[in-house]
């Protein structure tokens, strides 16, 4: 069962992913509230028998005090991903919802995963690892390595745009963007056309964080129809934790995971430290597979090793 909380205009507005979760075969259980706060009490109740949980809710809340991580943990021990959406505004919730119906129903085989990076040697060092470790994937999870060094801003949004299923970020982070490719923020995603991401990682600090600025990197790439999922830090993190994400995440790509639930849900690390740093925003169950026409657009993209 999938668990949606959210207002009645807001449940409106989520009507297309409804219906695509629905076409799937999906249960839904809708749970309308005109209250955007729900307690940690109410939200471990419906995770108790619900396989993912999506909520829209409050504004002017913080990700950081509204939610302990990426994951809830059952009274059985199973994590379950929950991913969370301010609601900004009625016409954002609604591209959301038409971007993840979109990526919800996408048939691709497989999993193209765009890996980015700061140019920084260790940056630069871990994305080649990662890179080398998913080609040794029987062609399941073709990787692109669009670190900095390698391409222009545009060139690599260009990229982004074509449909792969998932993105990794590796380098600095701020509440506003990323400091990699001389600094990239959310309008530079509203400013490129093409297909959605169907999940974008942040493996750096705070891209969550709502320090100075009212909606964060991470929160504004779904709400602008980016990507059907984001994931990002709500405060610093250490470069251990993240290289544990990192190697974790590669790790359970290799396994076969699906969706970006199941791939954090996997990938998650046993210290508290690097599990309470995150979040997720969007569509928990969105799949990480390409369109398919990804690898073909992929592959024209132009780098200079």
């Amino acid at each position: 069962m999938i668990t949606i909380i959210a207002t009645k205009n807001a449940m409106q507005a989520l009507q297309p992913l409804i219906e695509a979760y629905q076409r799937k075969g999906f249960l839904l259980r809708l749970i309308v509230s005109d209250k955007l706060d729900v307690s940690s009490e109410l939200l471990a109740h419906y995770a108790e028998d619900s396989q993912a949980i999506v909520w829209v809710g409050a504004p002017r809340r913080s990700p950081r005090t509204l939610l302990t991580g990426p994951v809830l943990i059952r009274g059985d021990g199973t994590a379950i991903p929950i991913g969370y959406l301010p609601e900004s505004s009625t016409e954002s919730i609604r591209l959301f919802a038409e971007t993840a119906a979109k990526v919800q129903l996408r048939d691709g085989a497989q999993q193209p995963v765009a890996i980015l990076g700061q140019r920084h040697k260790k940056y630069i060092r871990l994305a080649t690892r990662i890179e080398t470790l998913l080609k040794e994937n029987n062609g399941k999870t073709p990787p692109y390595r669009w670190t900095s060094d390698l391409l222009v801003k545009e060139e690599m949004l260009k990229g982004l745009r074509s449909g792969v299923g998932l993105a990794l970020y590796f380098g600095h982070g701020r509440p506003i963007g990323w400091v990699g490719y001389y600094g990239l923020r959310k309008h530079h995603f509203e400013e490129s056309k093409g297909e959605p991401l169907g999940a974008l990682l942040s493996i750096c600090c705070a891209t969550a964080s709502r320090k100075r600025t009212g909606l964060s990197f991470s929160e504004a790439i779904p709400l602008q129809g980016a990507a059907a999922a984001s994931f990002g830090a709500v405060m610093n993190t250490y470069h251990t934790d993240n290289t544990r994400w990192a190697v974790r995440i590669t790790n359970a790509l290799q396994q076969g995971v699906k969706t970006i639930g199941e791939l954090i849900v996997a990938a998650s690390p046993p210290t508290e430290s690097a599990m309470g740093s995150y979040r997720i925003f969007g569509d928990p169950l969105a799949p990480i597979c390409g369109t398919q026409q990804a690898i073909q657009l992929a592959d024209k993209i132009k780098i200079h090793p």
